[in-house]
């Protein structure tokens, strides 16, 4: 500081009648309170801009420290205050993109209700879940926009939640068949006040966990069904046998074959689950080995050849030549096929079946034709349903267990590959069992290129 005030320059005032003096410490003294006017104005552009910040984010005021822009070492306090102001921002906006991020990619719904009962943030799950638009962020009544819909029920569901302590949880079926599981909690400040911000509705996709809840169920009871009526039979004879010596022997010899043949159809179902079972759990017993898709072939026309005989079908095979061998399992690969054939003899009262295998483009194409009674196209759209049986509408007393079709298209799952089917009623049905390359290599079998 100077000891006496000492001249430094002139200002020339508008409207004055002269010259003002002005000496160093009156300078000092205007600029110092100019520092302080500039910070305290920077340190309220501060803690508004923040407020506004984190009243976006979370709905409520925060309090905000500001640190004195005013520094020692001759830096310039406004450019001081506007770098620790931009920090802040960026530091602001860095948390919220990052909390908005993880709010983005959870893949329930989630919507954040005010306690007003308006809706202040949703993800974008919840916009497809629910259909929402901007337009639920401006305060307009719930009615007017989704009235009747899913959203009313929720948001006066979530002003109940927030009136009351405790949760509550709808269950909601959408127009487009959608079932949603919606739970609602509400939201406090658990670290000061405890003071309600609103609620938070979790909304779940159950569609799928129900329908698969349903064909569980509907698997149990069609297996209880189909272990229950062999059993009953088996154990009537049984009993009849224990309370009767004087049975005679032609109705004995009767009631063998059908105990025989119920016991039969018990241990062909018990298999039909176990493979089942071994596809659902992906554990092929065999997975790699090498298929001589000619010899597994030639295996089933044999095998059925005398079975179509005695129903006076005409049974033809047509093999072609040079068929690839294909890696997995043998065991599913023969079975897919000895079901699609079964299930065309089965089926055709007079005619013919035919076995047709070849290769169009990669891949290995089966095709199992017949001229029986043919499928409806409402059945079509079913018949690959485990436990569906055609014959339910057909009259037929074949008795399979409804397990057959179903496990073929699972095998061909299994290989990369799948079965199609064409019917028409009155003109007999054609299953295609289309198996995709890789094959393996041909001649590693010991029959050659033509797999014999």
């Amino acid at each position: 500081m100077l000891d006496a005030p000492a001249l430094i320059g002139l200002i020339n005032a508008a409207g004055g009648s002269g010259p003002v003096v002005v000496d160093t410490a009156t300078l000092r003294l205007l600029l110092d309170l100019a520092v302080a006017a500039i910070a305290a104005l920077a340190a309220c552009i501060v803690a508004f801009v923040a407020c506004l910040v984190a009243r976006s984010a979370g709905g409520s005021r925060s309090s905000v420290e500001v640190p004195s822009a005013v520094r020692e070492g001759g830096r310039d306090p406004a450019v001081e205050l506007r770098r620790q102001l931009d920090a802040m921002v960026r530091k602001t906006n860095d948390r919220n993109n990052y909390i908005n991020s993880i709010f983005s990619s959870i893949e329930d719904g989630l919507l954040l209700v005010d306690p007003r009962g308006r809706v202040s943030l949703y993800n974008p799950r919840a916009m497809e879940l629910l259909g929402l638009g901007p337009e639920l962020l401006f305060e307009r009544r719930e009615a007017d926009i989704a009235s009747g819909g899913a959203v009313p029920a929720i948001l006066a569901a979530a002003r109940r939640v927030g009136a009351e302590p405790g949760q509550e949880r709808l269950r909601i079926e959408t127009e487009g068949g959608r079932i949603l599981d919606v739970r609602i909690s509400p939201i406090a400040d658990k670290y000061r006040s405890g003071k309600r911000f609103g609620s938070l509705a979790v909304v779940e996709d159950v569609t799928e966990l129900r329908r698969l809840e349903n064909l569980r169920k509907d698997f149990v009871a069609n297996v209880s069904h189909e272990f229950r009526t062999p059993l009953t039979l088996i154990s009537g004879f049984v009993e009849m046998f224990k309370m009767r010596d004087d049975i005679p022997a032609a109705d004995r010899e009767r009631a063998f074959e059908i105990m025989d043949l119920e016991t039969e159809r018990l241990k062909r179902l018990v298999s039909e689950l176990l493979t089942l079972s071994e596809i659902e759990n992906e554990l092929p017993l065999h997975a790699d080995e090498v298929i001589d898709v000619a010899g597994s072939l030639s295996g089933i026309v044999q095998t059925f050849e005398s079975l179509a005989a005695r129903k006076g079908l005409s049974f033809t095979a047509d093999l072609g030549r040079g068929l690839p061998s294909l890696r997995g399992d043998e065991n599913w690969f023969y079975l897919a096929v000895k079901n699609l054939v079964e299930n065309a003899i089965k089926y055709t009262p007079a005619g013919s079946v035919a076995l047709v295998a070849g290769l169009d483009g990669d891949v290995l194409s089966i095709e199992v034709t017949d001229t029986g009674v043919g499928i409806s196209q409402e059945e079509l759209e079913r018949v690959f349903d485990r436990f569906y049986r055609v014959e339910k509408s057909r009259g037929s007393g074949s008795g399979g267990s409804g397990l057959g079709l179903s496990l073929v298209k699972d095998i061909a799952a299994m290989f990369g590959g799948s079965v199609t089917v064409r019917s028409e009623p009155g003109l007999g049905s054609t299953f295609a069992l289309n198996l995709p390359l890789p094959l393996a290599d041909p001649e590693s079998l010991d029959g050659g290129p033509d797999g014999h």
